[in-house]
């Protein structure tokens, strides 16, 4: 669990360049509203996991969406849109049962390798790629281990998590997008 002192914005969210906004009046934005935002919005989440997912969902729709205001007003619409954000998270999280979810903890990411060399390189990827995978939102976090680590198909991961097809595609898309970002084509072959 990241303590609130300890959290970090990730400054390569999508959208940060391609918005025409300068990115770093947009990057000194993010980073001065991040930990207050993850404050305000702790006690409307279920946890600060959530908080720092509602908080970064809420900071790019604001860079995708306001980006023509002047930057006076993006506090004002920032927690405005953060509100909004943790509603939304708590009406899904009500109507999609937590029973349903999967829980990370029971995930093994690790593997034996022949020599103390290969598996100190190989746990030092599997840090990274586990670090990588929990800064994905919820949902999209819940699709990716459902199809790359239990192998399950478009369809049955919608049936089990009650979403849509597309909304499964779109997760995995996403996160796809987020692990390349991350990690490179050295990582890509480590989550592989």
């Amino acid at each position: 669990m990241v303590g609130l002192h300890n959290a970090t914005p990730d400054m390569e969210q999508p959208g940060a360049v391609a918005s025409g906004l300068g990115s770093r009046e947009f990057d000194a934005f993010y980073r001065a509203e991040y930990a207050p935002l993850v404050e305000f919005l702790t006690p409307r989440c279920r946890s600060v996991e959530d908080a720092q997912d509602a908080a970064q969902e809420s900071l790019v729709r604001v860079l995708q969406y306001y980006g023509g205001l002047p930057r006076e007003r993006w506090s004002r619409i920032l927690y405005r849109i953060a509100i909004n954000v943790a509603h939304d998270r708590g009406r899904l999280a009500r109507r999609d049962h937590h029973s349903m979810h999967v829980p990370l903890h029971d995930i093994e990411l690790t593997d034996s390798q022949p020599n103390a060399q290969q598996a100190a390189e190989q746990a030092q990827e599997v840090a990274l790629v586990r670090t990588v995978v929990m800064e994905l939102p919820v949902r999209c976090r819940e699709v990716f281990i459902l199809k790359r680590l239990h192998g399950m198909t478009c369809p049955q991961i919608a049936s089990q998590l009650r979403i849509s097809v597309r909304m499964v595609e779109k997760h995995l898309a996403n996160a796809l997008v987020h692990m390349a970002r991350r990690l490179g084509q050295r990582g890509m072959k480590a989550q592989g």
